[in-house]
């Protein structure tokens, strides 16, 4: 009799337990997202804006402000000292007068200074021999107005330069960055009109520019002469166009619509 009473205490003790802990397992996942009921899953809103890429260019013609000339004195004597005397007495010359005709010191430059010996095959030794020295001595001079440059040329001839490698024209930078911006503004211009054109085409219109980038086209100076030429002195000023230069700017763009 005692046991059947202990046998059933131990199974309502066993069963009391079992409940506990299916009530305590309920109320976990109850209170527990990760367990618990599925969690809401967030909708992916995220939409693709439509954009279209484009180019623009802008080019603009601009005449040349300055010109820079490029010549040489060719000496040839039998000593080193000889030539070098020579060439620097013919040089200064020159430059005196380019300062008297009111062109700057800093717009007269040294581009190019060699002395070197020369040789002869001697036929009869079957060697080279010395024969003398040559100088060459280079400058560039930079003149403000282009109507000048003819007769610069001849001022530069009549006192003793035998070469002009040629003239350069060119525009100042402060002229240059204006033309560059202007031109940028018409490249801009222009990629706006063709994305006018596509977004019209797809039923869109243009809200806003993404990105841009710019590029700079080179700029090259007009040469008007390009091969050595030697110059007599007493010559006529010889008629110097100088033409106009292109600058050109260029943009990429991307285009929101």
């Amino acid at each position: 009799m005692h046991y059947r009473r202990y046998t059933m205490k131990k199974r309502f003790a066993f069963v009391a337990l079992q409940s506990i802990a299916i009530i305590a397992v309920a109320a976990i996942i109850a209170f527990s997202p990760a367990l618990g009921a599925r969690q809401p899953v967030k909708a992916d809103t995220t939409t693709t804006v439509p954009t279209v890429s484009v180019t623009g260019t802008g080019k603009i013609m601009v005449k040349p402000t300055i010109a820079r000339i490029s010549f040489g004195v060719f000496t040839s004597k039998s000593t080193s000292s000889a030539a070098q005397t020579e060439n620097d007495t013919i040089m200064s010359k020159i430059t005196a007068a380019l300062k008297a005709a009111g062109i700057k010191e800093e717009d007269i430059q040294t581009t190019g200074y060699t002395l070197q010996p020369r040789y002869v095959w001697n036929k009869v030794t079957g060697k080279s021999v010395l024969d003398g020295y040559d100088m060459n001595h280079t400058m560039t001079v930079t003149v403000h107005n282009i109507n000048d440059a003819g007769k610069t040329v001849s001022l530069i001839a009549d006192n003793g330069a035998n070469t002009v490698s040629g003239i350069s024209f060119e525009v100042d930078d402060a002229t240059l960055e204006q033309t560059k911006l202007a031109a940028l503004n018409l490249a801009m211009a222009s990629a706006r009109k063709r994305a006018d054109v596509v977004a019209k085409a797809a039923g869109k219109t243009i809200l806003s520019v993404q990105t841009v980038n710019v590029n700079e086209n080179t700029y090259t100076p007009y040469m008007f002469k390009a091969a050595d030429t030697t110059v007599a002195s007493g010559s006529a000023p010889a008629p110097v166009e100088a033409g106009t230069l292109d600058v050109e700017m260029s943009v990429s763009v991307i285009y929101l619509f």
